[in-house]
């Protein structure tokens, strides 16, 4: 899979339908899900997309790849960052204010260890 190897990776992954990951990410959580790999040494941070009002299943498609991946031995980094389509303000920018503290603090760190 991506994550042979390990390093560190940023998954930004929007929800779909009742909750699920979307289409073009369901073959990967798929086979992580069936295969079971190791992901020992895999480091992540998770940009979740949403919609508050589907109350029920808010960002679980990032939810549900965190709880994998997590499950799998990788170790995320920092806290999830949710985005909500209906608050008015755009994924983009939210985002670009959230990557570089995560990036210098994840990535600087992860690169003086290995």
């Amino acid at each position: 899979s991506v994550f042979h190897g390990g390093g560190v990776f940023l998954i930004c992954i929007s929800t779909y339908g009742q909750g699920d990951v979307p289409d073009n990410a369901q073959s990967l959580f798929n086979s992580l899900e069936s295969e079971k790999p190791s992901l020992v040494g895999v480091t992540y941070g998770v940009i979740a997309l949403g919609d508050r009002t589907y109350k029920d299943t808010f960002c679980h498609g990032g939810i549900r790849f965190d709880k994998l991946l997590t499950e799998l031995g990788a170790r995320r980094a920092g806290e999830i960052l949710t985005h909500d389509a209906s608050s008015g303000t755009l994924p983009e920018e939210i985002a670009a204010q959230w990557i570089v503290p995560w990036a210098e603090q994840h990535l600087t760190s992860s690169s003086e260890t290995t």
